[in-house]
């Protein structure tokens, strides 16, 4: 990359910064790198069929290329066209599968197909190696709870709450007390969601329904 658009894209000049890639991919058409972070900026702009003509641009240049694969299974999942990122996201993995965000969302994408049990290896292997990510670790947790695995999720949760105020954290803590017929504890997280976010409905919800 050349420091030129490196340093506008740093300043988020978007524009300023494709114009110097374009000149970049005339001078160099056979660089590979300048079309991935031509498609990775298109598509933060909005732009993701721009994106994705970019990005299979550096694939034919280059198919061992994770970066291209990875970004363009990136609008894949950003369009809702999961099973095709999972295809992207797997090509990526073949090369790189200790790379926590690629595992993170491979298990994602899993979690849009409705396939929890392939999504559960991959949140495994992305808490992992990132510990301390709060998002894996709550989605993670979430999922555990949704398939009844209530130890481990309410495990990752506290974990979510002792590194972050998470509304949604304690809201599903409180499920899984209700689901522990503690309804003492669960009023106890319903409430405290209510008061990190004044309008979470679902705990004003469990609430009523606890007080009816």
């Amino acid at each position: 990359m050349t420091i030129r658009y490196e340093q506008l894209i740093k300043e988020g000049r978007t524009e300023e910064a494709l114009k110097e890639i374009f000149k970049e991919i005339e001078s160099s058409p056979e660089e590979e790198a300048h079309y991935i972070n031509a498609g990775n900026l298109l598509h933060r702009a909005g732009q993701d069929e721009e994106a994705e003509r970019f990005l299979q641009k550096a694939i034919t240049l280059n198919e061992a290329s994770t970066s291209a694969y990875y970004a363009l299974a990136n609008v894949y999942f950003d369009n809702e066209r999961f099973k095709e990122a999972v295809r992207l996201y797997l090509l990526a993995y073949t090369r790189n599968p200790d790379d926590g965000d690629l595992n993170f969302m491979l298990a994602m994408s899993h979690v849009h197909l409705n396939e929890p049990e392939q999504a559960i290896q991959f949140f495994e292997k992305a808490h992992e190696v990132k510990p301390d990510d709060a998002d894996i670790a709550f989605q993670y947790g979430l999922l555990c709870c949704q398939v009844g695995l209530y130890g481990p999720g309410e495990t990752l949760l506290k974990k979510v709450l002792s590194m972050e105020e998470n509304a949604d954290a304690e809201y599903n803590l409180g499920l899984v007390k209700l689901m522990k017929d503690d309804e003492a504890q669960a009023i106890s997280h319903f409430q405290r969601a209510i008061e990190i976010q004044e309008d979470h409905h679902l705990a004003h919800h469990a609430l009523a329904r606890l007080n009816d």
